[in-house]
């Protein structure tokens, strides 16, 4: 490639301009090496010989704290800083408890709270679908009324006036049914749609297990007591001048919220109950949760 004027130029501007710099640092280098360097200092030795001195102590200023008091959720609430709360598991509710330490709770906050929890489980719907007989075509369902423990027995269009309920549909159909101890199976399997009057909705039972609703309950009775109470969110107890309200009732892990008043209180008291301890579940128990099992049928 030929090389033009214009090129041969600036190679010759880039060629005068790296001689320049070169000079120029040249000189500079050269002229700081015959310039005079200026006199090393002279250290001079203290004649008093090094001698450790330790620092003053801080003030210290000391104070008493104040005994811990009530915190906002209630009397059990207090603590100390160097004395750590009770806290315990239970294995078979799978759930901690913790409680203030015995030496900073006073008399008044060691009472018995007045209500313990036995059980809580989900509100049944209030028809079930427990088996069905007849005949491929003419299948019958067998409902069970959980109000008045009644057997209904009706198919597709029935009505169940008593409870404002409307069977829309019922089928039998084979199902493959798996389980963990056996191979899997394919068995009849009676499914009904039932239209809620009151609530305008549709829910689908199954002969083979329990259908509940969203509301749940709780089964509470006095310390050392066997005897139980049904009660739901909102509800009142009263026992002697205490009354008990309860404010929520959880499934998982299963307590209760409940705030206590009585005229020997300052404040209401409010506690989360845990389930009560014992032995052993009682599978008899009121309130314990029954395990599905298929309905009676061809």
């Amino acid at each position: 490639m030929a090389v033009t004027s214009s090129d041969k130029a600036l190679l010759s501007a880039a060629a005068v301009l790296i001689l320049l710099s070169a000079g120029t640092f040249g000189y500079l280098g050269y002229k700081a090496m015959l310039s005079p360097s200026g006199p090393i200092p002279q250290v001079e030795l203290a004649s008093v010989p090094y001698e450790a001195v330790g620092a003053d102590a801080p003030a210290v200023k000391m104070e008493t704290w104040a005994a811990p008091v009530a915190q906002s959720r209630g009397r059990e609430w207090i603590y100390d800083t160097f004395t750590p709360p009770e806290i315990f598991y239970s294995a078979r509710t799978r759930q901690f408890t913790v409680r203030p330490p015995a030496s900073l709770m006073d008399d008044e906050s060691l009472e018995v709270f007045g209500l313990e929890l036995v059980s809580v489980r989900p509100e049944p719907f209030r028809l079930q679908l427990i088996g069905f007989v007849g005949e491929e075509g003419n299948w019958r369902g067998m409902f069970q009324n959980m109000v008045t423990g009644e057997m209904v027995l009706g198919g597709s269009g029935h009505k169940v006036p008593k409870l404002n309920l409307t069977i829309k549909e019922f089928t039998v159909r084979q199902q493959a049914i798996g389980s963990p101890e056996s191979m899997t199976t394919r068995q009849r399997v009676a499914n009904a749609v039932v239209r809620d009057e009151i609530s305008g909705t549709d829910v689908i039972l199954s002969h083979r297990e329990r259908f509940f609703t969203d509301t749940v309950f709780a089964y509470l009775a006095e310390p050392g007591e066997t005897a139980t109470r049904e009660v739901r969110s909102g509800d009142v107890v009263k026992i002697g001048d205490a009354s008990f309200k309860i404010e929520k009732i959880q499934t998982t892990p299963p307590t209760v919220e409940i705030v206590k008043e009585s005229p020997s209180l300052p404040q209401p008291e409010r506690r989360v109950v845990p389930l009560r301890e014992i032995e052993a579940a009682d599978p008899a128990e009121p309130g314990s949760v029954p395990s599905p099992s298929p309905g009676p049928g061809p």
